[in-house]
């Protein structure tokens, strides 16, 4: 199944953790959303991530092709039981991305992905060590210049 990654999970060394079959596909955007903070997390001590609409905004992001285990325990971190459930703390979606920059060698062309969206509660701004943590996966992945500048620039917690 392919996966848009684009908060923590950016990370190389969490994914490794919590999907250790993954692989990059390559760097992708999605259009018409932009990064927010709708929920705290008491593990990473702030807001963590999801997406909103945004017009004319570009979120960018990695996809990842993850194997049915992979799906599994991202599931699991994320916290998403099943569709519909009144206790997921993340929803499961569908979205298309355009892949922009593939790492096979392939041609860019429009994908769809599995997207982890969060339900709001207590929206905050990200701990230092959560940025830390998107700001490195960003950088590893060479997202595009002036997104890494926009995530350096997001106010952090305390």
């Amino acid at each position: 199944m392919l996966y848009f990654a684009y908060g923590s999970n950016l990370d190389p060394d969490q994914m490794r953790q919590h999907c250790p079959d993954h692989k990059v596909v390559g760097l992708a955007a999605l259009r018409d959303h932009r990064l927010v903070f709708p929920r705290t997390s008491h593990d990473w001590g702030g807001g963590v991530a999801s997406l909103q609409l945004a017009h004319s905004a570009t979120l960018w992001g990695i996809v990842y092709q993850l194997s049915d285990a992979d799906v599994a325990a991202l599931d699991t971190y994320e916290g998403w039981r099943a569709a519909g459930d009144q206790h997921n703390v993340y929803d499961r979606e569908t979205m298309f991305v355009d892949l922009t920059r593939p790492d096979d060698g392939s041609f860019p062309r429009r994908l769809r992905a599995l997207v982890y969206v969060a339900r709001p509660s207590n929206p905050a701004p990200p701990s230092r060590r959560y940025m830390d943590a998107i700001l490195k996966g960003a950088r590893h992945h060479r997202l595009p210049e002036d997104h890494i500048a926009m995530l350096e620039q997001i106010p952090t917690a305390g």
